[in-house]
């Protein structure tokens, strides 16, 4: 969950968003977010999917994050 977590943070940097605008744009809560990039929650199938279109993700990098989760 850690290393999920940790590379979901380091893509909302590389997208330029606070985890507020990451959250809003997912519909998900500010603390789903958080709880995610800190390693104490693996999001649903459908949460990391909302997060990596709002981080504008290519088909790759989603299924990094995909395989992360598992």
């Amino acid at each position: 969950m850690k290393v999920l977590g940790a590379r979901l943070r380091a893509l909302r940097a590389e997208a330029g968003l606070s985890g507020a605008a990451l959250a809003q744009g997912a519909g998900v809560g500010q603390p789903t977010v958080s709880k995610v990039e800190n390693g104490r929650m693996v999001p649903s199938s459908d949460v990391l999917e909302r997060l990596a279109r709002v981080l504008l993700l290519d088909e790759a990098a989603s299924r990094e994050v995909r395989d992360l989760s598992a």
